[in-house]
């Protein structure tokens, strides 16, 4: 990355000798042309775009449906709940059920919490599944756009906007099935309606839409929400002249709500309020602290925790927008240079809570992207915005620089080439390692079109069980899917006297009879 940087720079230095009065005319335009853009058209042709890039890398690159094991889980229990069923009866012969993330006790459902699947329901209602998560991310836009406005104005805003537009974490995260783009959408309403209530802005609403937001990101990931919320009751404390008792007691009331919730869902699923799912069927050695690693030979130690921070510290660098310098940079300039505000160290207390959060969690892992951190997203987009105007008002400062505007003309055009650069030679390879992901339905596919009512299909693939597997919510209506357990799956065909069988993996569907079982 230092040798790209090095490289990088003498290129810009090279283009911008030879060519400054030029780029300088070309980036005023373009500057311009943004700036004179009204508000309300900007975001809603934003959201549009939004929601058009990300459906199609949803449906081109992970083919309309959940590939990662998490998300078919999701799926799963979606499906389930658009069929108003909590959890459904156990299957004859659960062995051929059996998958990560999915108990099969005395219920049938996943280990997740309940407000993602939740959502994705509606997308199982309306059939555009593949949809939910690209709307999530557009109206996240919208609410970074209106949170930057608050704070910094329109042209902060803008600018706001087009990095998270072009941000390849964003963009990515927010195409696939998991549930961090749902948090993400939450909690930016949350911190929103938060700074509203302190500005005093119709408080009693924005206390009621903040508490209700922060319940539903705690309804689709716990621990996440958990940090935010203790990161907000610190920022509550420090703004207390702001605030009144009255305020954070109705903000209050939709969380508590949300958590009660929370304890029935439990108490419905696993047979005790304060018993997750998660616990329920990995055991407690699977809750966050440091003890044994579950998943390793060695105890998960503040040093092992501070080597995760680093880790996500360093993939965000990366992966928020895969330029060929690190992606924190103008970050890094305004801390060290730029006039902090107090909403400027409440935005680092934002992208500061989930790297602390996660030294006591043992598991770590790049999903996407550092997907433990990406709720912090609009707090480093914001950030970045403040760093590029700072940037842009040192080198106007420089004694050779013309003017200000050719200092800004001379940022926007380094800021077209780091994007230039990473859209045409980072985010392609980052889009091929992620392809993996994509898993077609192509067995279901192959079942439609033949027009088979009751099929009991033996999935040998693994990858191909989980992407079919979510088609098991409710119960043998139409398809059955389960594992190919070779000589035993006779056993479970038995219990399905009046279906078709079928031996399949990603690619070969093959009819078969009893006897061949």
């Amino acid at each position: 990355m230092v040798v790209n940087s090095v490289g990088i720079v003498l290129c810009f230095r090279g283009l911008i000798g030879m060519r400054l009065s030029r780029i300088h005319k070309i980036c005023s335009c373009i500057i311009q042309w943004i700036r004179n853009i009204r508000p309300r058209p900007f975001m809603i042709g934003m959201f549009i775009g939004c929601v058009l890039i990300c459906s199609s890398i949803s449906w081109h690159m992970f083919d309309g449906v959940p590939g990662f094991l998490d998300s078919c889980s999701y799926m799963f229990q979606a499906r389930l709940f658009a069929h108003g069923m909590l959890s459904a009866p156990l299957p004859p012969e659960t062995q051929f059920f059996e998958v990560g993330n999915t108990i099969l006790s005395d219920k049938w459902y996943t280990v997740y919490p309940p407000g993602y699947p939740a959502v994705l329901a509606l997308g199982v209602l309306f059939r555009i599944t593949w949809l939910v998560n690209p709307i999530l991310a557009a109206l996240t836009i919208v609410c970074i756009f209106l949170l930057a406005k608050e704070l910094y104005g329109d042209n902060t805003a803008k600018l706001s906007v087009v990095l998270t537009c072009a941000s390849s974490f964003f963009l990515f995260m927010s195409s696939e099935f998991a549930s961090h783009t749902s948090t993400l959408f939450f909690i930016t309403t949350a911190f929103l309606s938060f700074v509203r209530m302190t500005k005093k802005k119709r408080p009693l609403l924005s206390a009621m839409v903040c508490g209700t937001a922060l319940g539903i990101a705690l309804l689709c990931r716990p621990y996440t929400t958990a940090w935010i919320c203790a990161y907000l009751g610190i920022a509550a404390i420090v703004m207390r002249k702001h605030l009144s008792i009255r305020y954070i007691l109705i903000g209050a009331t939709p969380l508590i709500a949300a958590c009660l919730a929370f304890l029935a869902y439990n108490a419905a699923t696993t047979g005790h309020p304060l018993l997750l799912g998660y616990i329920a069927a990995h055991g407690r050695e699977h809750l966050p602290g440091f003890h044994q690693d579950p998943w390793m030979e060695k105890p998960h130690t503040i040093i092992q925790g501070m080597k995760y921070l680093i880790g996500n510290l360093n993939g965000l660098n990366y992966y928020l927008f895969e330029w060929p310098v690190p992606s924190l940079f103008f970050v890094v300039l305004y801390l060290a240079f730029g006039k902090k505000e107090t909403w400027d160290w409440m935005l680092v207390g934002w992208l500061s809570s989930l790297f602390v959060g996660h030294i006591f969690y043992f598991f770590n892992t790049f999903h996407l992207g550092p997907r433990f951190v990406y709720e912090t997203l609009p707090a480093a987009i914001l950030l970045t915005s403040k760093g590029i105007v700072t940037s842009t008002q040192l080198l106007a400062a420089w004694p050779k620089t013309p003017s200000y505007a050719h200092a800004r003309s001379a940022i926007c055009f380094i800021l077209t080439g780091l994007f230039l650069f990473a859209i045409l030679f980072n985010m392609p390879k980052t889009a091929e390692t992620y392809h993996e992901y994509g898993e077609d339905v192509t067995i279901q596919k192959y079942l439609n079109e033949k027009n088979i009512e009751k099929a009991l299909v033996f999935v040998k693939n693994s990858r191909a069980y989980w992407v079919h597997y979510p088609f098991n919510a409710p119960f043998a209506k139409p398809h059955i899917y389960a594992k190919d357990r070779e000589n035993e799956n006779r056993k479970l065909a038995e219990k399905f006297p009046d279906y078709r069988y079928f031996i399949a993996d990603e690619n070969d569907v093959v009819e078969v009879s009893m006897d061949e079982l």
